[in-house]
């Protein structure tokens, strides 16, 4: 069996990639911020421990992974899902909501990157996942902080493919469409296709098991997203803008 590290794992999807990936015989290190919710999940399942760290924090991030190694050996496995979420108005910006987002969303999966890489290079072995979003394929209503970092994961896991998968390396990037969760909770608009975290931790297990280098889902939204973004612009905006009200 194999050892997953899940960042983003207290809650959502990453508890339920905890859950199920354990129940599967896994050794699975989550890293959150929430301390009690990370005892709870190591209470709750077999083979699950939690380490407390911001993965905003090179350094805290850092020692939660050495951690893990120390206590169930080499990460074979890491899915990269820590993230947030704050609806914007974009008449209103307010810069630190935006480098919030960036610090979490991105720079927190640069920086477990940077506590993996090196180890599974050396190895000639590993298995990285990030967690993007379908909101990083075009611009979306009230998506101006969020949509861009998850555009930028994609890019960065598309970049990492030339530099690792000739080092022995499997590098795959996840954008599911609308999960319920704390994040989406604060929503205001009916969210389409919506799908509860245990069918997206399915989802993205399955996915993982398979050799495409995008995991999206669920099909029946992502197809029609996939369509948006071959339309040209004056008639994405168009399209997109009536069906959400924004015009």
């Amino acid at each position: 069996m194999s050892h997953y590290l899940i960042t983003g794992s207290s809650s959502g999807i990453g508890a339920a990639l905890a859950t199920q990936l354990t129940a599967n015989g896994h050794a699975v290190s989550g890293v959150a911020r929430r301390k009690q919710r990370l005892t709870a999940l190591a209470n709750q399942l077999n083979s699950f421990n939690g380490y407390a760290a911001d993965v905003g924090d090179t350094e805290s991030l850092a020692y939660a992974i050495r951690k893990a190694k120390a206590k169930s050996g080499a990460i074979d496995v890491a899915i990269l899902n820590a993230g947030i979420y704050q609806p914007q108005d974009g008449t209103k910006i307010d810069p630190q909501i935006y480098a919030n987002h960036m610090t979490i969303n991105y720079l927190g999966v640069v920086n477990a990157l940077a506590g993996l890489v090196p180890d599974m290079v050396r190895d000639g072995k590993g298995h990285i996942a990030i967690v993007s979003s379908v909101a990083g394929w075009r611009g979306l209503p009230k998506s101006a902080a969020y949509g861009p970092t998850k555009a930028a994961l994609i890019s960065l896991a598309e970049s990492l493919y030339f530099d690792l998968v000739p080092r022995g390396l499997r590098i795959q990037v996840i954008c599911p469409g609308f999960v319920d969760s704390e994040a989406t909770a604060v929503n205001d608009f009916e969210m389409p296709d919506l799908i509860s975290a245990d069918s997206a931790a399915s989802a993205i297990i399955t996915g993982m098991q398979g050799h495409d280098f995008s995991i999206n889902f669920p099909k029946s939204f992502t197809r029609k997203m996939g369509l948006l973004r071959l339309l040209p612009d004056r008639l994405f905006f168009r399209l997109v803008g009536k069906q959400t009200g924004a015009f």
